[in-house]
């Protein structure tokens, strides 16, 4: 009787742990990107109704936002702090420089507004003069967080452009490995991730991938996620979709230089809607409503099944002043009227 009880309760406590593991599955939801180059674009306050009535539940700014950060105070939802790339320089070299950043854009919003982690730059090795000011600006603000004692509150990391720390997306995952020109960098920028508890952070798009192979190597129903089959082989994994064969060959690229298991998140991820002949609104709908659906699945990738992948798609509104191609006007989910530039489906499960 006494093993009889002691295996219903081995029961009861598997079906507690299972019940509360489903219902934290359930309430992941999709964030968001807010580039704010534009001249249209809704006040904070309406672009957090606007999330809250779509469920989506985490946002990305790509600045410090004095002016934006209140309006997000005790509405759940989670805030990705960005500091600007022409900010390194004089962050890395100035430790009042980085206290000045916190106790502007952090202390007077924390807790109320959960934020999260801070960015310090983005995509900062795509241009490599300001590599040498990458680290030890994380560094300051680290130690920055550490004097209003934020640190184990708050965590610090950077954005990497995937294309700029691996390469070629087209080779199998598991031969994943960092470029020669940054394996340095991102030895000491995980180091120092690994010793806070902090996340990688990478910005994986497959339309650039599918775009700068001319179309030639990569199907687009691959690209799309719309593919009914594996595309690509490699040993026991099997990839029908390019997003997951570019997030595992980054997870191998951490493996290789000794970090494995290591937290990471898909800090931008999108479609444009026009710009190109690829980028259309049926496109546009099919890759992030796929993109939504995957993350949200708790499918995982082949190297990491089962897991939810926390994910930011670039981006919630189209901005009429960004530069660049003409794409990069037009990764909007929503116009800045906001109505949705195409349907979407932001609570698939």
């Amino acid at each position: 009787m006494a093993a009889f009880k002691d295996q219903m309760k081995i029961f009861l406590l598997g079906c507690f742990v299972i019940n509360c593991y489903s219902i934290l599955a359930g309430g992941d939801k999709i964030g968001v990107n807010n580039g704010m180059v534009g001249d249209n674009l809704p006040p904070a306050d309406q672009v957090v109704t606007l999330m809250k009535q779509n469920n989506i539940g985490k946002y990305r700014i790509f600045q410090g936002s004095p002016e934006v950060l209140p309006a997000f105070a005790n509405s759940g939802i989670d805030v990705i702090m960005g500091i600007e790339t022409n900010r390194l320089q004089e962050i890395s070299s100035s430790q009042d420089a980085a206290d000045s950043w916190v106790k502007t854009n952090i202390v007077p919003f924390y807790p109320a507004t959960n934020i999260k982690y801070i960015a310090v730059g983005n995509e900062v090795l795509k241009v490599k003069e300001n590599v040498s000011y990458l680290l030890p600006a994380m560094k300051n603000i680290q130690t920055a967080l550490q004097n209003v004692n934020l640190q184990n509150k708050v965590k610090v990391s950077t954005t990497h452009a995937s294309e700029s720390v691996i390469g070629n997306a087209l080779i199998p995952p598991s031969r994943g490995v960092f470029l020669d020109d940054v394996k340095d960098t991102m030895s000491s920028v995980l180091k120092f991730l690994s010793d806070n508890e902090a996340p990688f952070m990478v910005n994986v798009y497959p339309f650039f991938s599918y775009v700068n192979e001319n179309w030639r190597n990569i199907s687009l129903e691959y690209a799309l996620f719309k593919s009914t089959s594996p595309v690509m082989q490699d040993g026991d994994h099997s990839y029908s979709n390019l997003f997951d064969a570019i997030v595992d060959t980054v997870i191998s690229a951490m493996e290789n230089l000794g970090y494995h298991d290591f937290p990471f998140i898909i800090t931008e991820s999108g479609w444009p809607s026009a710009g190109l002949n690829v980028a259309t609104i049926d496109n546009a709908q099919a890759y992030n409503n796929n993109l939504i659906k995957h993350v949200l699945s708790n499918a995982g990738t082949p190297k990491r099944p089962g897991r939810s992948i926390e994910t930011y798609i670039f981006a919630i509104f189209n901005e009429n002043q960004k530069p660049g191609a003409e794409t990069e006007r037009h990764f909007g989910l929503f116009n800045p009227d906001k109505t949705l530039v195409y349907p979407v489906n932001f609570s698939p499960y």
